[in-house]
């Protein structure tokens, strides 16, 4: 997920604030637009900003997080501001 503007990170900037999986991506973007949204920073997010969902359709969606948050990681030296532990 995403917004319009640039934050800071350690190493650049960058406008992704979220990166995640699902298997019923459906259930999971309603489950972001209701009121019992569980991940507090990513709430913030979603409350303040326009938030830009994007996806990646593949049957491996857990190496795709787990390499997308690696790679996240390594260039702007922490994870993105939603994300608490790194899938």
């Amino acid at each position: 997920m995403s917004i319009s503007s640039k934050i800071d990170y350690l190493n650049y900037k960058s406008n992704v604030i979220y990166i995640g999986s699902s298997k019923n991506l459906r259930k999971r973007v309603a489950n972001y637009s209701g009121n019992k949204l569980k991940n507090v920073r990513l709430n913030n997010f979603i409350n303040n900003h326009d938030v830009l969902a994007r996806f990646y359709l593949t049957e491996n969606h857990i190496l795709v997080e787990k390499n997308l948050l690696k790679g996240f990681k390594n260039i702007y030296g922490e994870l993105p501001k939603a994300n608490s532990l790194g899938g």
